[in-house]
Parts: C-alpha cells; sequence; structure tokens
C-alpha cells in the first residue's frame, strides 16, 4: 500500500511538471538538483506513466466484469445476445471493454520497447 501511495506521489509530481510544458533547461535544473541523469527521470517518468496506464486500464475492466459477472467481452457479448443482460448500457461497456482491451496491448507493446529503469 505504501509503495502504491508512493508511486501516486511520483506521478503527480512528474505529471505537474509535464503539464506545466516541461523544457529542457527545467530538466536539466531538476536533473542536477536532485544528481540524477536527465536519461533516468525521463526513464523512469515514461516507465511510471506506462505502468499507471496499465493499472488503471485493467482496473476499468474488473469493473465491467464485476457490473456483468462475466469473464471476457465475448461472454457479455454472448448475454446480450441471448437476452439475459439488459442491452442499454451493457453494448456501451462491451464496446468501452473491446477499447480497452486494445489499450492494454499498445501499453504491452510499449513495456517491451521502453528501458526499465531500477
Amino acid at each position: 500500500m505504501l509503495k502504491e501511495r508512493v508511486r501516486a506521489i511520483q506521478k503527480a509530481f512528474i505529471l505537474k511538471i509535464l503539464s506545466r510544458g516541461m523544457e529542457k533547461n527545467t530538466l536539466a535544473r531538476l536533473s542536477k538538483s536532485l544528481e540524477v541523469p536527465e536519461k533516468r527521470i525521463l526513464n523512469e517518468s515514461v516507465n511510471l506513466y506506462i505502468d499507471s496506464e496499465l493499472r488503471n486500464t485493467s482496473a476499468e475492466i474488473l469493473k465491467i466484469k464485476q457490473q456483468f459477472k462475466v469473464t471476457s467481452p465475448e461472454e457479455l457479448r454472448a448475454r446480450i445476445s441471448s437476452g439475459k443482460i439488459a442491452e442499454h448500457p451493457a453494448w456501451e461497456h462491451l464496446i468501452y471493454w473491446e477499447n480497452l482491451n486494445k489499450r492494454i496491448k499498445v501499453v504491452h507493446h510499449w513495456m517491451q520497447k521502453l528501458p526499465i529503469s531500477v
């Protein structure tokens, strides 16, 4: 739990810096102040963001699974088609779930491409 809280604080700090349009000199000053290489700050920031996207996307999928008591988009589609689950709002949730699955694939792709920071 503490580790998740630390990550949330780190993410908030990073997003605050990035939302201000972090310029190269800001990154350089941060790097110098913390005595951490710029590349490491950037790598860890991107890795933290990607990790957060995966967690958030997975949490959204879990909500849908729990709401409709299903384990897959295919099962939800079958229950909607058979009339066991009302079409509205289930169809919207199904489409959202399918889009979340696509997002997870993109995140996994980038997780493999990006350097892992320690």
